[in-house]
């Protein structure tokens, strides 16, 4: 019988198929065929195969079962005995976890075990409680609740109860959410907790150097954060770390892995998946725009399983993470449902004018995509970008379209510039004077920037404060920060309307205190960042009986002509109700945007679906829905 013994070499994080005879067999010439499939850029020997660990432990669950059919045994050596028993029981653990027979801590437990680490500054609520035994009876877990639900607080309780006393906790985070990490030990853990404990805030990574960060994981502190953007630069310096410390690693909003080995950020998380000792991701939307954003963030939760590949073959991602993720919804919070309303706003003549050339051009751009040819997509989104700014505010279109290659006639450019400040602009501020005239501050979104600083001037009266990419962290003490502008919105009683971009303020701020009002200008095709931005204001906390509007403002077009903004209201809506299925969770809302970590340009992620629709649009193929305000 043929042994295959499995090495693992730590320094590349890499595994390596050994086979014990020199003549060739089936099964090393199956799984060197299904290797080169998988990898085609793998090392392959006569007697050596060397791939991804990860991709090791595929190969290995695939093949195990056909080890008597084709007389051969798969083998461990010292580096890799403890990585494939690990494998192995973490694969029994998620058969378990589907039965509902994984339960090793009760939920009458976690109180008072966590009482006695010394968390007992925070009382956890009911539904806290359940997702912390939900998910510390896991080796690995997905915390999928809606924001506002608590997941900082149930990742601290869980990693309290499954860690042991030298083990370290890093987080990588949106710079955005770095605060509520940062407060997170003082408000749950007594000072009187042991050290081990209780060793002050989280230390923050994110603008050392190589040799620093190893220094931090030297030393005898424990609790660490960092953004997506540094490990993916320094990805050696942390996977040599998460390899020498016992290392419990979380992603905090865990989509933005969602892009897999096709992004940077995503190949390097899915190269150190196997060297923490638990990991946990987090997510209010794990599922930004279909099935196969889950693909990712399942490698990496749990690398080598079949989870990721039964997705990709179509079956239900509610099946395939049965067991294996907690989700708190908004009905769980007892917070009212948030009143959402749609306003059509015509345009203006040279407004419509001008974009319906830019539709044509657009159209005649996507002729072969139409004809079933392939598409151009810098090219799709650069349309996509002036259609937009052309629905919401036509001047910011004509500053860019003198760099585009169809001519526009000078006339109506001139005629677009004296129609001045286009009616959805307008009624946006109208809405908003509306509201500080009854003493209810507002919320302003927009996904470009010139609109919010075309915005600050309309509605300088207002007081306004904005915040978009370009706006540094700082003191809170110091109004042109971040935190400072936050703060004056807040206890400023004339400062009237925040007027914000999701990428810098759609995460990581709390706004439910002190503004129930949200207004949309303009919106785009992903679904992420408009669910969390109107949780900036309907969120655990908010006070009884407090009604929570949100306004969509959309812009109609003349008959024909078709309207981007209706297009993106059905993509949207089709998009969440996979979510809602995903979570069982209907609650969910639909509209988004997600602008990744570009800090001012957009990202409109489109896929060929969202082409599709918008093509049908504008050419008129689809009839109006009055119940989707489309």
């Amino acid at each position: 019988m043929e042994i295959i013994t499995i090495k693992y070499r730590i320094q590349d994080n890499f595994g390596i198929f050994v086979k014990s005879t020199p003549e060739m067999s089936s099964a090393w010439n199956r799984i060197s065929s299904s290797a080169l499939n998988m990898e085609p850029n793998s090392i392959h020997y006569s007697d050596q195969i060397n791939l991804p660990w990860y991709k090791i432990l595929s190969l290995l669950r695939e093949y195990s079962p056909l080890q008597k059919i084709l007389n051969f045994r798969f083998s461990t050596d010292d580096s890799s005995k403890l990585l494939i028993e690990r494998f192995i029981k973490e694969q029994r653990v998620q058969k378990d976890a589907r039965n509902g027979s994984n339960l090793t801590i009760t939920e009458e437990e976690i109180e008072p075990k966590l009482l006695a680490l010394g968390f007992d500054q925070r009382e956890l609520r009911k539904f806290q409680i359940r997702d912390v035994a939900t998910l510390a009876n896991l080796p690995n877990g997905a915390n999928f609740s809606v924001p506002g639900a608590g997941k900082t607080t149930v990742t601290l309780a869980i990693h309290l109860l499954v860690s042991s006393r030298n083990d370290k906790l890093l987080v990588v985070s949106p710079k955005a959410a770095f605060t509520a990490w940062d407060e997170i030990i003082g408000l749950c853990i007594s000072d009187s907790a042991e050290w081990a404990y209780n060793c002050g805030k989280f230390i923050n990574l994110s603008n050392l150097s190589e040799q620093k960060i190893l220094e931090q994981f030297q030393s005898s502190n424990r609790y660490f954060v960092t953004n997506y953007e540094q490990f993916t630069s320094k990805k050696d310096t942390y996977s040599f770390a998460i390899a020498s410390f016992p290392v419990h690693l979380v992603l905090d909003e865990s989509h933005r892995m969602k892009a897999g080995q096709n992004s940077l950020r995503g190949s390097a998380l899915l190269s150190v998946a196997n060297l923490p000792i638990r990991k946990d991701i987090l997510s209010g939307t794990p599922m930004p725009q279909g099935a196969s954003d889950l693909q990712s963030q399942l490698d990496f939760l749990w690398p080598g399983s079949a989870l990721s590949q039964r997705i990709f073959q179509g079956e239900s991602p509610s099946e395939v993470i049965k067991g294996l993720y907690s989700r708190t919804t908004k009905a769980e919070l007892g917070l009212p449902p948030v009143s959402r309303t749609f306003v059509q706003v015509p345009m203006a003549n040279a407004q419509a004018a001008l974009y319906g050339i830019v539709k044509n051009d657009f159209l005649r751009q996507l002729s072969s995509f139409r004809n079933g040819r392939g598409l151009d997509i810098i090219k799709a989104r650069k349309s996509v970008m002036r259609l937009l700014q052309l629905a919401s505010n036509p001047i910011l279109a004509v500053r860019g379209i003198s760099q585009d290659i169809f001519a526009v006639d000078s006339g109506i450019i001139n005629a677009v510039i004296q129609e001045s400040t286009s009616p959805k602009m307008l009624e946006v501020c109208r809405l908003v004077r509306l509201n500080a005239k009854e003493n209810r501050k507002t919320v302003v979104w927009t996904i470009f920037t010139q609109n919010i600083l075309d915005l600050e001037l309309q509605m300088s009266d207002l007081n306004p404060v904005s915040l978009y990419g370009a706006i540094k962290s700082g003191e809170s003490s110091d109004f042109e920060t971040r935190e400072g502008r936050l703060k004056r919105f807040h206890v400023d009683d004339t400062c009237m309307v925040m007027i914000a971009n999701p990428a810098a303020a759609g995460e990581g701020i709390s706004l439910h205190e002190v503004c129930h009002e949200a207004i949309y200008l303009d919106r785009s095709y992903v679904s992420t960042h408009y669910l969390q931005s109107i949780d900036r204001i309907h969120r655990l906390g908010l006070p009884s009986g407090t009604v929570t509007n949100v306004k969509i403002i959309q812009t109609s077009t003349p008959a024909g002509l078709g309207s981007i903004d209706y297009s993106v209201s059905r993509r949207l809506a089709t998009k969440i109700r996979a979510l809602q299925e995903l979570l069982d969770d209907e609650d969910l809302h639909a509209i988004a945007l997600d602008e990744e970590n570009a800090p001012e340009a957009v990202d409109f992620s489109l896929d060929i679906a969202d082409i599709a629709d918008l093509i049908d649009e504008l050419e008129g193929k689809i009839p109006f829905n009055e119940s989707l305000g489309v």
